[in-house]
């Protein structure tokens, strides 16, 4: 299961009759509900998850070239980066993906 189905699950647990039957409860939903759900998706703001992964990424793209011989990953050298570091990539990448959902809603 991914993060987002996990999520939504949490959010939006599967309902089911009581009527023995063990069907799913289903509901009925407009096309401008649908939008709507869309657009909160789209413009939410970025999970931990979401900016961690962009975080490693851009560590990696700047440190690639002296460590690619040495780490295996970007995670493993994610994992050995000092607190700091990790912390001022974190914002970076918060910041950019705050950027990227901004120009979305615009």
């Amino acid at each position: 299961m991914s993060i987002s189905e996990d999520e939504a699950e949490k959010v939006y647990p599967t309902e089911y009759w009581n009527d023995g039957s063990g069907g799913k409860k289903v509901f009925a939903a407009n096309t401008d509900d649908l939008q709507e759900a869309y657009i909160r998706g789209r413009e939410a703001p970025p999970s931990d998850v979401e900016v961690e992964a962009v975080a490693k990424k851009l560590l990696w793209w700047d440190m690639e070239a002296d460590w690619e011989d040495v780490m295996p990953s970007d995670d493993c050298f994610w994992t050995l980066t000092a607190p700091e570091m990790r912390a001022s990539y974190l914002r970076g990448a918060r910041e950019m993906l705050e950027i990227a959902r901004k120009a979305v809603s615009e």
